[in-house]
């Protein structure tokens, strides 16, 4: 199944958004989850779910410094598989991986993440391969996959190499219950394919747009099913999500809002959201009785139902 984040809006902070979802998922049920980018790199995916060890700028090590830190086994349905495990024993005193790791004195770079799967051929793509080149986020539960290092250019959807991700998709669905896919609020043919193809469309928007109405007054051609989700949402604002679901007649369980929260976005900004949001979802911590943690879980839970996985 793939969800995918989309908004018409610039400065929403969609892969904030996606991020925040895709891990209350992975606390609230066990189902295995994917995070991917539906651009060419991705970078504010992975500042938010990929944690950085080395020391300085996180926004510069995060994404050159996972490999060496980490090392993804094949974890799906909260059960470790020995078959992707047995192969990177010994990470440190030999190469693992095809195309994957390198060891530390060797200098020249070696494909990893997004990079590395855009190279190989569909029947290549075993759920090894996908496993191996992804980032876990929550143990046993939810991986995120590190973009391309490769510098975005505006016809970078009509790269022969990277029309490859079509693909990747497709092996990432086999190997998860469901792919969170974060296209931003790009427009390119792309984006649109993936909305096209996506069994979900989270319309992430600002809590006074005209985007909830736009929707209905210009319905998109869309395969799946709709979903409307309120970033940086405050309760006392003009346009509460009560007062949305009114103004529009929108059925309460397609509309799910996640309040402001400073100290999330701080954990995003250090790679924490994994951990974090934990503390907001689980019914035995104290922070899941806030306002936030109660628009957290209840978003969560009626994407969960709207994908066929809630009670």
């Amino acid at each position: 199944m793939k969800i995918a984040f989309w908004s018409e809006e610039t400065q929403v902070e969609t892969a904030f958004h996606m991020s925040l979802m895709a891990c209350a998922f992975a606390w609230m049920r066990p189902v295995s989850i994917a995070a991917i980018s539906g651009g060419y790199q991705g970078k504010e995916l992975e500042k938010s779910l990929i944690r950085s060890r080395r020391k300085g700028n996180a926004a510069q090590d995060f994404s050159d410094g996972w490999e060496r830190e980490y090392l993804p086994g094949s974890r799906q349905g909260g059960r470790k598989k020995k078959a992707v495990l047995e192969p990177f024993a010994g990470i440190g005193r030999q190469k693992a991986g095809e195309g994957l790791f390198a060891a530390e004195q060797q200098e020249y770079f070696v494909p990893s993440g997004l990079d590395c799967l855009l190279g190989k051929r569909r029947e290549d793509l075993t759920e090894q391969a996908v496993l191996a080149n992804m980032h876990p986020v929550v143990e046993d539960r939810m991986y995120c996959l590190p973009g391309s290092k490769r510098p975005e250019q505006e016809w970078w959807h009509k790269d022969p190499l990277f029309t490859g991700l079509k693909q990747v998709l497709d092996a990432m669905e086999e190997c998860f219950n469901i792919v969170f896919v974060d296209c931003g609020n790009r427009k390119d043919d792309f984006a649109q394919w993936v909305l096209k193809e996506a069994d979900i469309c989270v319309l992430n928007m600002d809590q006074e747009s005209e985007l909830i109405g736009d929707y209905y007054r210009n319905p998109p051609k869309l395969r799946g099913k709709v979903f409307f989700l309120i970033g940086n949402y405050f309760e006392d604002g003009l346009y509460t999500r009560r007062n949305l679901q009114r103004l529009y007649r929108v059925d309460e369980d397609l509309l799910g809002a996640i309040p402001y929260h400073a100290q999330m976005k701080e954990a995003a900004r250090a790679g924490r959201i994994g951990t974090e949001v934990r503390n907001y979802v689980r019914k035995d911590r104290t922070p899941s009785y806030t306002v936030f943690g109660q628009e957290l879980s209840r978003a969560a839970r009626l994407l969960l139902q709207l994908a066929g996985t809630g009670n």
